[in-house]
């Protein structure tokens, strides 16, 4: 494809199908429930440390195993989707991290309650991989579906503090475990009750049927080699540890610098900036070169973690609205970028092994956090996140280097 215009922005995305549109709800609302209880434990670990005695740090880190597998449990995932389809993985999912909170309810805190968060994380780690597969399989207008599904899982990642700690407050922390648990099981039932027109793999929509005029593309690892892959998994691992280590620290450095609101009210704020993000990063996905999006959206970030790191009352409030905006928004253009170089017949597999790096490495930063909070204070997470942010920015500029005979885009550039 050298000498043809790849450079010209690509073809309009049409409106939704009733079948896409029916998918993108359906992953939407999966997507949203699997953050929410991916974010429950950090807000309760305030309430547990306080009901034991313990320190908040100690209580934090029962959650490590959990997180793990959060993470490491996406590949297996992947590889399930791929073969026995989405929708039953997304629903299995569902069912066993609903099953796992209503247990966690009843057990007694440490290694009870970190077994329980372990169930939780394993069974919400289905959702990503196979959520993300059928979208990128199932949907032309992929930036955009992708930009609405984050949205969804921002409206879960911001609910789940602000309701976890009135929740909490109101009801105790094992309440509030087990109607989450409640609400989940039903959840599953509800959809899967619904219809769902899952494309079988061989449909393959991200790349235009040929015509006798232009020679069908080749498949994306044909195109870009193994390299692009390579490093796109070291910043969605590198991203991921900034990610979780933003999750856990946040409702902590809140409830210790904010005085004008409550932890919860101030932490659901700030993530649910993000939306604005996501909507923001879907339409740049299908709209501009992915790597310059991607790029552009790391860099800004950076000057909103020196806020966090730096600031306190409001203004700490305002920079860590815009940190997550930026931190978040970049998702869609991600997941647009592992899909733009891999092929389609093991695209939930690909993304498997992504959500490996992103959750599961990520789940490291349960470590860091704790020993730099307890050493340093919990803003100086923030400061060893300036560092993690810096790397992935380098290894971007590493990705340009790589693809730069071609740019990645999600739709089909005229003329090409």
């Amino acid at each position: 494809m050298q000498g043809q215009p790849l450079m010209n922005a690509p073809t309009p995305a049409r409106a939704f199908t009733t079948d896409e549109r029916r998918i993108v709800h359906f992953t939407g609302f999966a997507h949203a429930a699997t953050h929410f209880v991916e974010l429950v434990y950090p807000t309760l670990a305030i309430s547990i440390a306080a009901d034991t005695g313990l320190s908040l740090a100690d209580v934090l880190a029962w959650s490590f195993t959990g997180y793990l597998l959060f993470g490491v449990g996406s590949l297996p995932a992947g590889v399930a989707a791929d073969r026995f389809g989405s929708r039953r993985v997304i629903l299995a999912g569902l069912c066993g991290a609903g099953v796992s909170a209503l247990v966690a309810s009843f057990v007694a805190p440490g290694w009870p309650l970190a077994l329980c968060l372990a169930g939780l994380g394993a069974s919400a780690s289905c959702y990503h991989p196979a959520g993300t597969g059928l979208l990128s399989r199932a949907v032309r207008a992929r930036g955009r579906a992708l930009g609405i599904n984050g949205i969804y899982g921002n409206v879960g990642i911001a609910m789940a503090p602000l309701t976890t700690a009135t929740l909490a407050g109101l009801f105790g922390w094992r309440s509030t475990l087990g109607l989450t648990g409640g609400v989940l099981l039903a959840a599953t039932l509800l959809l899967s009750r619904l219809r769902l027109d899952e494309p079988a793999r061989a449909d393959v929509v991200d790349t235009p049927s040929p015509t006798p005029d232009a020679p069908e593309d080749p498949e994306p690892d044909s195109r870009h080699g193994i390299a692009p892959f390579v490093v796109i998994c070291i910043t969605a691992a590198l991203g991921g540890f900034a990610y979780r280590a933003n999750t856990l620290a946040q409702p902590a450095l809140f409830a210790e610098q904010i005085n004008f609101v409550s932890y919860g009210v101030a932490a659901s704020f700030a993530m649910l900036i993000g939306v604005a993000g996501q909507y923001l990063g879907g339409v740049i996905a299908d709209a501009r070169d992915l790597r310059a999006g991607y790029l552009v959206f790391h860099l800004l970030s950076l000057p909103a973690l020196i806020g966090v790191s730096l600031l306190s009352g409001a203004p700490l409030l305002v920079t860590s609205s815009l940190y997550v905006l930026f931190a978040l928004g970049m998702q869609p253009i991600e997941n647009s970028l592992f899909a733009s170089v891999t092929p389609e017949r093991w695209r939930s597999t690909a993304y498997g092994l992504k959500f490996v790096l992103t959750f599961g490495l990520g789940s490291s930063a349960v470590f860091m956090v704790r020993a730099v909070a307890e050493s340093s204070g919990w803003a100086s997470v923030y400061t060893v996140l300036i560092g993690v942010v810096v790397t992935l920015i380098g290894f971007i500029g590493l990705l340009f280097w790589l693809t730069r005979r071609a740019p990645l885009h999600n739709l089909r550039p005229p003329g090409s």
